[in-house]
């Protein structure tokens, strides 16, 4: 099965995916011929792809010029590879890589899975932004066999705004299992070490954190922040008593996975996260709002805590009583959760069922 994946940027939980996947179709080759469609400038994301395998696109920006340099792009590997499956990743590579395959059509005609990794209606904006987004994605509906929904929330709002619910297939987005971090006794008064992994930004709730943290005394908590601003220029308050580090690379992650006590999220919105998934495979409870997919990862008062989206009041209440919970017994539980729903492999397997469903 020759299958193209194409992209118009991998960062962040796209290349995650995207390197699984590919490391998988790679080590099966007498099942999968792969290429794989993405910015130059990224090119170093997807590391577990072989060189022959990338084909790399100028991308400066997110400009008329740079999408139409990815359309070209796209004709032509479309048109060279003759692929069985375009697997289209995120909503810009699924607009404008389906409004290209109409062009080819019948010419060439590919099945189409498309992944938005969280469609734009999603987001908080105004209504008639998401009524527009809505109505593109209805309108790209006849030239895609396949929707993946990254969550079980996904699905049901794509259901709500008119997408057919025989196009949607929920697979859940994995990583890999890891060895969990052993059980750490406390000693009376050691403050709880809670770890932040994400963008400065409005969709991630660093404000809410920021406010959260400043009701809760100094002595509880120890916090780590991994991130930072989305753009340089934007003044963002740090709390002084927390530790900053940075942007760090995933491999720099995994020392602070198993430093931590427990892991927030006072995210507004998300598609399916990644980073808490990554918090459970090392056996770390999660602080999480109540918003959107993130009920299907946190078990209230079993794996974590859920507080109400956009509330620093609950958060800073939930902070000031992680002291009184077995954060270990949590994390054992949420880790146990996660080998049975969320790694790499069953993401994987389902979407490679995915493959040879549509094909048939």
């Amino acid at each position: 099965m020759k299958v193209l994946h194409a992209a118009e940027t991998i960062k962040g939980g796209v290349a995650t995916v995207l390197k699984q996947l590919v490391a998988a179709q790679q080590s099966d080759p007498a099942r999968f011929d792969i290429k794989c469609l993405i910015p130059a400038d990224q090119a170093e994301e997807l590391d577990t792809a072989k060189h022959e395998n990338v084909i790399c696109w100028q991308r400066k920006g997110r400009s008329v010029a740079a999408l139409f340099s990815f359309a070209l792009a796209f004709i032509k590997t479309v048109w060279a590879f003759r692929p069985d499956v375009v697997h289209l990743h995120s909503s810009f590579a699924g607009v404008i890589g389906r409004s290209c395959l109409i062009l080819l059509y019948p010419a060439v005609r590919p099945k189409v899975v498309y992944c938005p990794h969280a469609f734009s209606f999603l987001m908080e904006t105004s209504g008639g932004k998401k009524r527009i987004y809505a109505l593109i994605e209805k309108a790209l509906q006849p030239m895609t066999d396949a929707i993946v929904c990254v969550s079980d929330y996904e699905a049901e709002q794509a259901k709500l705004s008119g997408i057919s619910a025989k196009k949607l297939f929920v697979v859940h987005n994995g990583v890999p299992e890891k060895t969990p971090k052993p059980v750490s006794e406390k000693a009376d008064g050691e403050p709880v070490n809670l770890l932040f992994v994400g963008r400065f930004d409005f969709q991630k709730g660093y404000d809410l954190l920021v406010s959260a943290m400043k009701k809760v005394p100094r002595e509880l908590i120890r916090l780590t922040v991994i991130g930072d601003a989305v753009h340089g220029t934007e003044k963002i308050e740090h709390l002084p008593d927390a530790t900053y580090t940075g942007w760090l690379k995933a491999t720099q992650m995994e020392h602070y996975f198993r430093q931590a006590d427990a892991l927030v999220i006072p995210s507004r919105w998300e598609g399916f996260a990644m980073v808490p998934l990554e918090a459970m495979s090392y056996s770390l409870p999660i602080v999480a709002s109540d918003a959107t997919s993130l009920p299907e990862v946190v078990k209230h008062q079993e794996t974590g805590f859920l507080f109400k989206n956009g509330s620093v009041d609950s958060l800073a209440d939930i902070l000031n009583g992680l002291k009184d919970y077995d954060l270990n017994e949590m994390g054992i539980k949420g880790n146990a959760f996660f080998s049975a729903n969320f790694t790499s492999q069953a993401m994987i397997e389902k979407t490679h069922a995915l493959y040879a469903t549509i094909t048939k």
